[in-house]
């Protein structure tokens, strides 16, 4: 195997700066909630509508919007393979025409025609499965072995090829979960070593929403039953890490509306100029509820649907909002976004001395990434860094701050081009408040590494290491560090 001598070096810098070595299953490299490793790709040219006309021939190409190898795709797959939390992965890129099963980039291709005609009139099907195999070897309280699922198949409606209505879009998410025996049972992590944790099992439209643009892509609003990762705080241009530190800060772990418990919420899109993004989103937060007089919880907002967003909600409401600029260096994409959160109403809150209710935090946070260098024309292979940090009230919070760095390279070896492989480091600091947390003072480190292999388009095979320091929110229970192997199988279908 020969390995790019430019590519070698520049990993070597990174290794020196920041102290690590080296999904982009974005879309769909292999993962779920919504991916395969699937590296960001260029805007299609937009005609005088913003959007581009499909090609002539149906029968070989499904999308409405055209990838960088002349194959139709919607506008919803680009902006998921741009920025998409780990549990909404989609499905890979279709080509149909080529020979089964190695070539074509979904395990059922066009079966009997139900894809391209569905996409004829304006609906896109995406689905994926993905199988974790996990055992930890060492440390945490149990040396044990567990199984966990997700099967996501999702639907987008064009809006205007359906029936006439201009830049609106809907959206169904389906996913059925489950795992042989709790994660928490093996490692009480605080962050989340499996990012498609379900902690039990469950089958639910997890996602049904309606997005309409108001000035084209300037200003777009949706509603419904969201996924706030997909949009907010999504520093990895992938999702073929494991580990939730890769996607959203320590900060947001308890209280963001994120896989499994999505959310009823709207959000608002704009880009006031170009290359330039500004977000706002609100969202139902019943979920981290607690009636201060009987104890009870809020409604579990990931297998309920809108009620208590709308009109049965006691005051527990999520808002979040980031801006920040996207630019170009030598045809190397790079962004920056600064954020801030709020929980409000009665939160519960766990301590030292037992349960309790307090008042939902607020915090800060930022994240950028930026690709070093690509090794093809169109950017889809190369080396990326990325970066995360939170902070928090400690009187409010459980998390005081958090940071992340990470990488991830595609084509690292010359021969398999389409491999991924990564490397993370997170760290989390607890409040110092026992009221707020069983862990005061204490913090939890997380080292990780990966390798995607791409057997075929649709499916992947990915080892996954973790090392987790001080794996349990409670020092006192005094767990030695945990190493936790997983094995990854994933299936686009």
């Amino acid at each position: 195997m020969e390995f790019n001598k430019k590519a070698i070096g520049a990993l070597s810098s990174i290794i020196f700066c920041v102290t690590f070595a080296a999904h982009a299953q974005i879309g769909v490299t292999a993962q779920p909630k919504n991916g395969a490793s699937e590296a960001p790709k260029p805007p299609a040219t937009p005609d005088g509508n913003g959007q581009t006309p499909p090609p002539s021939d149906p029968a070989t190409h499904l999308r409405g919007d055209l990838n960088h190898d002349g194959v139709a795709e919607s506008q919803l797959q680009i902006e998921k393979s741009e920025t998409v939390g780990p549990q909404s992965e989609g499905s890979a890129d279709e080509k149909l025409g080529e020979p089964w099963p190695w070539a074509q980039n979904a395990m059922l291709g066009d079966l009997f025609g139900a894809r391209s005609g569905l996409q004829n009139a304006g609906i896109t099907f995406q689905g994926s499965a993905t199988l974790d195999f996990i055992n930890v070897l060492s440390g945490a309280p149990v040396n044990g072995f567990s199984m966990v699922s997700l099967l996501d198949a999702n639907l987008s409606g064009d809006t205007e090829r359906m029936f006439g209505l201009k830049g609106g879009e809907v959206f169904l998410d389906f996913q059925s979960a489950a795992q042989t025996r709790q994660l928490s049972e093996l490692v009480p992590d605080y962050w989340g070593f499996d990012a498609i944790n379900s902690y039990g099992s469950f089958t639910e439209l997890s996602q049904y929403w309606y997005q309409q643009e108001i000035i084209g892509d300037r200003l777009v609003v949706k509603f419904g039953k969201i996924d706030s990762n997909v949009d907010f705080a999504v520093p990895c241009t992938g999702t073929n890490f494991l580990n939730s530190a890769a996607y959203f800060p320590g900060a947001l772990v308890v209280h963001m509306p994120t896989f499994p418990l999505q959310a009823g919420g709207v959000e608002i899109l704009t880009k006031p100029f170009e290359n330039f993004n500004a977000r706002f989103g609100f969202f139902d937060g019943s979920n981290n509820y607690i009636n201060p007089r009987t104890g009870a919880p809020g409604t579990n907002t990931g297998n309920s649907g809108l009620g208590s967003f709308l009109w049965d909600n006691p005051g527990s409401y999520f808002l979040i909002a980031e801006a920040g600029p996207d630019w170009t260096v030598g045809g190397h994409n790079g962004k920056f976004r600064a954020g801030w959160f709020e929980q409000l109403g009665d939160t519960q809150i766990s301590g030292v001395n037992g349960a309790g209710v307090g008042n939902g935090p607020a915090g800060t946070y930022a994240y950028a990434n930026q690709q070093l260098f690509n090794e093809d024309p169109e950017g889809l292979q190369g080396l990326e860094v990325f970066g995360q940090f939170s902070w928090s009230d400690p009187n409010q919070n459980s998390t005081q701050w958090s940071m992340m760095l990470g990488s991830q390279w595609q084509g690292l070896i010359d021969v398999r081009p389409n491999d991924t492989v990564g490397l993370l480091w997170a760290f989390n600091q607890f409040s110092g408040n026992d009221t707020l947390t069983t862990a005061p003072g204490s913090s939890e480190t997380i080292l990780e590494t990966f390798y995607n292999v791409q057997v075929t388009p649709w499916f992947l095979i990915q080892p996954d290491m973790q090392y987790i320091s001080q794996p349990s929110p409670d020092s006192t229970q005094s767990i030695p560090g945990a190493f936790v192997f997983t094995m990854r199988l994933t299936f686009v279908f």
